[in-house]
């Protein structure tokens, strides 16, 4: 099962000859996301598969190993995938740190 934007892991994943069955990928955006499997094994598999075009940290929540990815850049980086400071054309800023900015910029 897969929500989210899941085409360039997925991708990534099939080009690698991981065997895509017995998880959940939850693509935050193209660049990152979770994939969600209920073993260890598993979770180191797509660990081998996705490195070094993703970073993967691997976790364990509630009985569930988790596979974080994110995309890395040509260099190596991993940069923040999320949007955290818009501002619009006449300079005022409307999100700042990942926050809606109030009337008047507070």
């Amino acid at each position: 099962m897969t929500s989210g934007s899941t085409e360039p892991v997925l991708s990534v994943l099939d080009a690698r000859g991981f065997e895509i069955r017995d998880m959940f990928l939850i693509g935050i955006n193209p660049d990152c996301g979770s994939i969600v499997f209920e073993s260890e094994a598993r979770a180191r598999d797509v660990q081998a598969a996705l490195e070094p075009a993703y970073r993967v940290r691997l976790r364990q929540d509630r009985g569930a190993w988790f596979a974080d990815f994110d995309r890395r850049e040509l260099d190596g980086s991993v940069p923040g995938w999320f949007i955290r400071t818009i501002a619009l054309r006449d300079g005022t800023v409307v999100m700042r740190d990942g926050r809606w900015v109030g009337k008047g910029g507070a």
